[in-house]
């Protein structure tokens, strides 16, 4: 499994928070020291492998000139 080089959590730690969902997410963002944005994240995903962050589809229209030369 690959983790993202600049990732403060493991899987493990994700486990972690997200078995703890009856404490406040600002108690555990301290605990863990991560935003709690990190803690709510991670409480409402089911796999705790990181995601990709390119984007699902290029956002990038072509001029017909443009497509004819691909084409």
């Amino acid at each position: 499994m690959v983790i993202h080089p600049q990732a403060r959590t493991t899987p493990k730690l994700r486990a972690e928070i997200k078995a703890q969902r009856d404490r406040k997410q600002v108690d555990l963002a301290k605990q863990y020291n991560v935003t709690p944005q990190t803690i709510r994240k991670w409480q409402n995903r089911d796999e705790f492998t990181d995601k990709s962050h390119r984007p699902h589809r290029l956002q990038t229209k072509l001029s017909e000139h443009q497509e004819m030369l691909v084409v």
